[in-house]
């Protein structure tokens, strides 16, 4: 049981309202605070209060969040999007309220110091640097090598991962958007250099409770070459030794950062050597993971949240739906869209839960260098992971997307 129970809750952001649905189901007291581009009908129907800001800023939902205690009083600032994790961590923080410390949330936010933080404990050792100048990513290639990961310290969505295998694409990086004259873009915002791990991904999905971290499920992960995250499936494709190797890392790496609350989603690459750390959030995993722990491990994350933050215990569980559950993305071809169709038929495909085409007659669809680029998407089920894989990759193949490519300066090319 958490020692000191919660009957009111703040929300900081958020367009999602499922775990606003939980607290509301634990018999909390639900406030809301964001952006007013957040709020939705159904945030409406859900909180008690709401405070809405033009556009967000951090010191402003500090500083609102401090008024707003004196008139409609919480007992802690939550939020699972990953853009409010450090703002939230500091609401309860500046006002005593027990949860994730400050520390661990900077942490978990910012790569460079989460590896720092790491470094001289039992998780396994991943060579990285902070980069703030082209000589520092020179000094660690000199260092470790190639090839090597390069992203932002504190990016999300899969967006502005390079991977660097020899001298010509570092002097490609080093003229490239990453670098405005020596410093990396955006002023004081740092990158990491990391060495590259080979191996297979997976992500660990967990609930804390007074820092014992309880494994959820294990996730196989599918990226594009660029990193983009283009599939899941639960239970993840595995043997009893992998699932241990990869729950005890997870489990070494929450303590070492100090988790002792609330959902972790956890991303590890098996490599020969063992597992080894990608990154880690405190958050549940997007992507619809949750849906999918849901289906097969019977886990609903932000259930045993809020039945653990009232005051509950937090191990709540129920009847698995379905052997294996996978989503699967569309990633359609470069240009300008013509056409579409098929989701009728993705919808109606065997095992689908679910199924949506968001690419539309005019849209300019780039290269897939983030999450955002991604233009459809199927859940399906199955008895077991492969069949909820083929599943959900034949309902997205019924997806049409048609373009006509486009030159440089955006114009239809004919020939």
């Amino acid at each position: 049981m958490r020692t000191s129970a919660v009957k009111s809750v703040l929300f900081v952001g958020g367009k999602r309202t499922e775990a606003l649905e939980a607290a509301r189901n634990s018999g909390l007291r639900v406030i809301y605070a964001g952006p007013k581009a957040d709020m939705t009908e159904r945030h409406h129907e859900l909180v008690d209060a709401a405070f809405l800001f033009p556009e967000f800023s951090p010191e402003l939902a500090l500083r609102a969040a401090t008024a707003l205690r004196d008139v409609v009083p919480f007992d802690l600032a939550y939020t699972a999007g990953d853009q409010y994790l450090e703002t939230v961590a500091r609401i309860n923080h500046q006002l005593g309220l027990k949860s994730n410390p400050l520390r661990t949330v900077s942490a978990v936010d910012d790569k460079a110091l989460m590896r720092e933080v790491l470094r001289g404990t039992g998780v396994r050792q991943v060579a990285s640097a902070t980069i703030r100048h082209l000589s520092d990513l020179e000094e660690f290639v000199t260092s470790n090598g190639f090839p090597l990961i390069l992203k932002p310290s504190r990016g999300s969505a899969s967006k502005d991962i390079h991977i660097i295998s020899d001298a010509a694409e570092l002097a490609a990086v080093a003229v490239g958007p990453a670098f405005t004259g020596n410093a990396p873009a955006g002023g004081a915002a740092s990158w990491v250099a990391e060495e590259f791990l080979e191996g297979r991904e997976f992500s660990v999905e967990t609930h804390s409770a007074a820092g014992r971290h309880q494994i959820l499920a294990v996730t196989e992960k599918f990226k594009t070459e660029g990193f983009v995250e283009i599939g899941h499936v639960v239970p993840a494709r595995i043997t009893a030794a992998e699932h241990t190797l990869l729950t005890d890392e997870t489990r070494a790496v929450l303590t070492a950062l100090g988790v002792e609350e609330g959902p972790a989603h956890t991303e590890l690459i098996l490599t020969a050597k063992g597992p080894a750390l990608v990154e880690t959030h405190t958050r549940p995993g997007g992507d619809a993971i949750v849906e999918l722990i849901r289906i097969v491990a019977g886990y609903d994350i932000h259930e045993m949240t809020f039945s653990w933050l009232s005051g509950e215990p937090a191990d709540v569980s129920h009847e698995p739906l379905a052997g294996g559950a996978a989503i699967w993305f569309l990633t359609a071809e470069q240009g300008r869209v013509t056409a579409v169709a098929g989701e009728p038929e993705a919808r109606s495909s065997e095992g689908v839960r679910f199924a949506s085409l968001s690419a539309a007659v005019g849209d300019v669809i780039s290269e897939v260098r983030s999450s955002a680029d991604r233009h459809g998407e199927a859940l399906a089920v199955g008895e077991d992971a492969d069949s909820a894989l083929r599943n959900a990759r034949e309902a997205v193949a019924r997806f049409l997307v048609t373009v006509e490519p486009l030159d440089p300066a955006g114009d239809p090319v004919h020939g």
